[in-house]
């Protein structure tokens, strides 16, 4: 008791002492009971998020057969790539159209049971037909988001709800745990020790790697939140001081008959000559428009899009919002996106690859020192 006495009697800071000698078992029981259960999941994510964060180099090599179709000069009419595809998939409403290589290279008509027809733009030939969540990385896509709930809204917050308490009670509270009282302790507490055995070489690994990957964990569980949960989105406008984002205009007067797809791909094409990637959503509703995105070829990242909204009945373009003049709210919540994903430059790819193949480590290390704490009890 007299040498703990001296020691907050000698601090520089005793307040944050005292602090820190109130806080530390509350937050050490959180950090250690959450890590022990809801761990698991985080390890799930993990697992499952190692998988994608690679995604968009390796699926045109695994994918081969879905992403390369011979050039051309002159390419088919949207109609007539969905006539084709209905011809393999009929009976089935489509609800949207992703056309690669700027309307060159493979199209998928998308259907509403989640099909997706695969058919070359040049010759409307049809190359595959596979549900969106087939195949390697649409299965772990699948399993990452927990689409295999029947709920898509349940499934959204479960996943953002873990991130969440990850980013508020495993990274921040061990980050707090881990925190070094100077900066001698701070040069010791960055070392591995491989010459402990037992539960201390655990807890040294389990510190350690923590301390290196905690950024990067943080950054992954971050990001996700802009993907559940609209105050999320709120609060990265508000912080880079960008007005919130303005709903989607709608069909002042509905129609029955929708122009023809094509139409809506020659006025894109108009409007983003450099486009490279374009995503067509046709509407669900009667007044709601055809929403259309493009990714430009110089594009600084895959989520930058330039978003147009068409009339469905006349063509008529209703609203353009081109990325390059978008605000700043905007362009951070699009690299969130892209840095979520892995596509925001082989750096940060390899800063968040190192980051979440650290959780399984962390999970590791904590279970195994737990256990070996009972066992010496």
């Amino acid at each position: 008791m007299f040498i703990k006495s001296r020691e907050i009697e000698l601090s520089p800071h005793p307040e944050r002492t005292i602090l820190n000698f109130i806080l530390r078992p509350t937050i050490l029981q959180v950090h250690r009971w959450t890590g022990l259960t809801l761990g698991v999941v985080a390890v799930f994510l993990a697992i499952t998020g190692l998988s994608m964060v690679f995604r968009t180099q390796l699926q045109p090599i695994l994918e081969r057969d879905l992403s390369e179709v011979p050039s051309c000069s002159t390419r088919l009419p949207l109609d007539a790539l969905v006539a084709s595809a209905r011809a393999v998939h009929p009976g089935v409403a489509f609800g949207r159209i992703d056309i690669a290589g700027g309307g060159f290279g493979p199209t998928v008509i998308r259907f509403a049971d989640k099909q997706g027809v695969y058919v070359d733009s040049c010759t409307g030939t049809v190359l595959a037909q596979r549900h969106q969540w087939a195949g390697f990385f649409g299965t772990v896509e699948q399993l990452h988001r927990f689409r295999f709930l029947d709920n898509a809204d349940l499934a959204e917050l479960i996943g953002g709800s873990v991130s969440l308490v990850m980013a508020l009670v495993i990274v921040a509270g061990g980050v707090f745990l881990w925190w070094p009282r100077s900066v001698r302790a701070l040069k010791g507490s960055l070392k591995l020790r491989p010459r402990l055995s037992g539960r201390a070489f655990h807890m040294n690994l389990h510190r350690t790697i923590g301390a290196y990957v905690s950024i990067a964990i943080l950054l992954s569980k971050v990001t996700s939140l802009t993907f559940t949960f609209e105050w999320a989105r709120h609060a990265v406008f508000a912080a880079a001081g960008s007005p919130q984002p303005a709903p989607k205009p709608s069909v002042s007067a509905p129609g029955t008959t929708m122009v023809p797809v094509e139409t809506f791909m020659v006025s894109v094409l108009a409007l983003v000559p450099n486009a490279s990637e374009v995503v067509l959503q046709l509407p669900r509703k009667s007044r709601d428009p055809v929403e259309i995105y493009a990714v430009e070829r110089d594009a600084p990242h895959p989520n930058a899009r330039t978003y147009v909204y068409l009339d469905p009945y006349d063509g008529k373009l209703l609203r353009l919002e081109p990325y390059a003049d978008s605000g700043a709210g905007n362009k951070v919540y699009r690299f969130l996106g892209s840095l979520h994903t892995g596509n925001a430059g082989a750096t940060l790819q390899l800063l968040l690859f190192v980051g979440i193949l650290g959780v399984p480590v962390l999970f590791y290390t904590g279970l195994r020192s737990y256990l070996g704490r009972k066992r010496a009890r």
